[in-house]
């Protein structure tokens, strides 16, 4: 499946965000461009396509805000959303660019993409954040079709019983047959998807443990702020898969390095709360 990581900013100033489109295109975007393989990361990535346009950001990694997901002709766009009003320079968009300065709430009679437009105003706090990760599951599901099915289920006999314990693990143990249940109880269209996909196909094989993979999700939901309930189980799952409490500290710390302080400081409380919760005493912090 074909992807792409795009990198774009709100550059907000007087209640109003800049937006830009290309000679001959109908549809606005905000200022950014696609991850290059010169850029070291996408906050170095991100810092030089606006110093490009002349916009300098302190503390770039600070503005990060969301990756959304966005359907992209027969693959999908990691589409990186930085928000930030603390900038300085004067925005000069190159040779045939269109710039256009518009308030948030005016963005519906705006033409731009609908993902897009929906993670500005899910930014000002004038919409619920769009959530499109069950249609990519659906396109991976199809993209890597049904001969997988025992490929990569390791030493189960199908993705099906792959996933049904890795749920068992996830959640501490239990019968699968109730796992299951209760998770199609929850979220009947997307139980399945999740087992036997997510879980089945990603989570069954053999080439990273489960505590491994358990650390990573952690480490994802809590760069994806806002994700708390999701965060919590996995902190919990990661601890049932044999995490020690200080491994779950460093990965956080390591939140900390590269998806920012604050969201670290947002995952922070609900590792906190997991761990009293579970009667694990605070591991002491290192000299």
């Amino acid at each position: 499946m074909a992807q792409r990581i795009h990198l774009a900013a709100i550059l907000e100033r007087e209640g109003e965000l800049l937006l830009l489109r290309g000679s001959g295109e109908e549809a606005w975007g905000l200022p950014g461009g696609d991850l290059l393989p010169e850029h070291e990361d996408v906050d170095q990535g991100m810092a030089a396509i606006l110093g490009g346009m002349g916009v300098t950001v302190e503390a770039i990694e600070e503005a990060f805000y969301e990756t959304l997901f966005i359907p992209d002709g027969d693959g999908h766009m990691i589409f990186n959303l930085f928000a930030t009003s603390e900038w300085e320079g004067e925005p000069a968009p190159g040779d045939g660019t269109e710039a256009l300065w518009s308030a948030p709430e005016a963005l519906a009679d705006v033409a731009m993409d609908d993902h897009v437009r929906a993670g500005i105003l899910a930014a000002f706090g004038l919409a619920r954040p769009r959530d499109d990760s069950a249609a990519i599951l659906s396109a991976l599901q199809r993209e890597m079709g049904a001969e997988t099915d025992t490929d990569a289920a390791g030493p189960f006999a199908s993705r099906r019983e792959a996933g049904r314990d890795v749920l068992r693990t996830l959640s501490g143990g239990g019968d699968p047959d109730e796992r299951h249940a209760g998770l199609r109880a929850r979220a009947p269209e997307l139980a399945d998807d999740v087992v036997d996909f997510a879980l089945g196909e990603v989570w069954g094989t053999d080439r990273l443990d489960r505590r491994t993979r358990s650390l990573e999700v952690v480490a994802m939901l809590a760069a994806l702020t806002g994700r708390t309930a999701q965060l919590r189980s996995h902190l919990n799952g990661a601890l049932n898969h044999g995490a020690t409490p200080e491994e779950v500290v460093e990965t956080l710390r390591m939140v900390a390095v590269y998806a920012g302080f604050p969201a670290a400081l947002s995952a922070w409380p609900v590792m906190e709360d997991v761990f009293a919760e579970r009667g694990i005493p605070r591991p002491e912090a290192s000299p």
